[in-house]
């Protein structure tokens, strides 16, 4: 396809370890040459700053963790000693305490992530410096190059994990089997898509059905992906493409530029299980984004719809980017066949897929006058509580915007929220490389519901929106917690619509 084509606990050693969480200033400090400058004889310490995540140091001769430790402080830096004499790999490990254990992010530099730090090296402090993730790789890289350093040689790479992080390694065979998948172009050739896809155990893929705007595009086949353990998921001949596999592994999320310049959101489920018209019955959250050649008919949406027996959908409340409230009370037929696929009898633009936890769907659309939708609904599941603590955590994001033909594009990246809502955004791409993107502060309800935090400011791109238009912001999260969807204006005439994944 072309470039359309769309965590027993870890186990622990004697071997004479000192960890050391440093705090804001981080590290133990540099030691002189040949004194041990705090360090325990016949060790080394090794220091960086990431993003939020703890960094894990394995004994490669052993394929055992040596130690890890949790990054603290503002900015976030960990510091952690080692012994001599051994061969280490390093990771990143993000939302460990999650129940699918986390994302793994391998470090590396150049080629290499095994490193021989011998004796040397004692008493010394190894700096990687700040070690970030690459979004196009699904590895991480540290600033200083650790062979700088007396005593610490590149030993060449190594990709087997250590049998505590294997629980949360995502493997080219999470991605075997059919997925439906549903998207917006919100610029170039605007529009929706949808379709199926077979994946083997190898990352090839078949897409055996391929709709856009309503018209076949036929079968495709050499669809190429690979799937690094962090479960950032890239396309081999397409460096637009970028996925993020959900740690059930049973959806994918992902942005990309196809070869007409359009800029689109993907969202992927794997078919499985089995389903019933009865799995839409209850109340529904959803997020609707409209894609039209302008930043009028351009939209987003948001409210409430309940579905009933027979698989009548009514919607009870709706707020939409441009006032209108024409669409409240109205119903329409939706269906659901065992294959969890979502039509609406009577309007053959609309088409849809549940997701396999029944509590999420995705559908485009064609409304009546011809602008293209994206839709994304969340069940409301009875006793399911939230907190702003749910937050917390490493979220990795896609969004498209629509409206501003100028701003008409993707956003992918990292989203850190600490304990009070502040979200940090320390890599962010666009299909023209990476930006900056400013602050934002989010607060949450007992019933999932994201809002804008009135004591932050908000922005991407390094912009910044007003209280007013950051007022504009409605998310939900997921009742699994791994997941929340929002909407908003963001100022300059464009409307976002953005996925969060942990």
């Amino acid at each position: 396809m072309k470039r359309h084509g769309i965590v027993a606990f870890m186990v622990v050693v004697a071997l004479g370890l000192s960890l050391a969480a440093c705090g804001g200033g981080g590290g133990t400090g540099a030691a002189t040459s040949g004194g041990t400058g705090g360090i325990a004889a016949g060790a080394a310490t090794v220091q960086g700053q990431v993003s939020g995540t703890v960094f894990v140091a394995v004994d490669n001769d052993t394929n055992v963790e040596a130690g890890r430790v949790a990054a603290a402080g503002t900015p976030k830096m960990f510091s952690l000693d080692v012994p001599t004499g051994r061969n280490y790999k390093f990771y990143l490990l993000e939302n460990g305490d999650s129940v699918s254990g986390g994302r793994i992010y391998p470090v590396y530099v150049g080629g290499s992530n095994v490193f021989r730090i011998d004796g040397n090296a004692s008493g010394r402090t190894i700096d990687l410096g700040k070690v970030d993730p690459d979004f196009s790789k699904g590895y991480a890289f540290p600033a200083n190059n650790p062979m700088g350093t007396p005593g610490v040689t590149d030993r060449g790479e190594d990709r087997s994990l250590p049998p505590s992080l294997t629980m949360a390694a995502y493997t080219p065979a999470d991605l075997q089997g059919t997925w439906d998948y549903h998207g917006l172009a919100t610029s170039g050739s605007i529009g929706w898509m949808h379709g199926t896809i077979a994946v083997d155990n190898n990352g090839s893929g078949l897409i055996t059905s391929r709709i856009r705007n309503g018209m076949p595009w036929g079968t495709h086949d050499n669809v190429t992906f690979r799937v690094p353990p962090s479960g950032m998921v890239g396309m081999a001949w397409d460096n637009t493409f970028h996925g993020v596999l959900t740690g059930g592994r049973d959806a994918m999320f992902a942005n990309w530029t196809d070869n007409t310049g359009a800029n689109s959101l993907m969202i992927f489920r794997k078919r499985q299980g089995t389903f019933t018209q009865s799995d839409l019955y209850g109340t529904w959250r959803f997020h609707r984004l409209t894609a039209a050649g302008d930043n009028v008919t351009s939209g987003w949406a948001y409210g409430t719809l309940s579905i009933g027996a027979p698989g009548t959908s009514t919607i009870n409340s709706i707020r939409t980017s441009g006032g209108s409230t024409a669409e409240l009370g109205t119903s329409f037929p939706v269906s659901l066949d065992n294959n969890g696929i979502l039509t609406a009898p009577g309007d053959n633009t609309f088409h849809g897929a549940m997701l396999p936890n029944k509590n999420m769907m995705v559908a485009s659309a064609t409304e009546g006058t011809g602008r293209y939708e994206l839709w994304m609904m969340i069940r409301v599941v009875s006793g399911v509580n939230y907190s702003g603590n749910d937050l917390m955590g490493d979220w990795m994001l896609h969004a498209v915007v629509s409206g501003n033909v100028n701003a008409a594009t993707w956003n992918f990246g990292q989203m850190v929220v600490d304990g009070t809502g502040q979200a940090d955004f320390p890599a962010m791409m666009g299909p023209m490389g990476m930006y900056s993107a400013s602050p934002m502060a989010f607060a949450m309800n007992s019933s999932g519901i994201i809002t804008a935090n009135a004591g932050g400011m908000w922005g991407m791109g390094g912009g910044m929106m007003n209280y007013t238009l950051g007022q504009t912001l409605y998310g939900v999260m997921s009742p699994s917690k791994d997941l929340a969807v929002m909407t908003w204006s963001d100022g300059t005439g464009g409307y976002q619509f953005r996925i969060n994944v942990k």
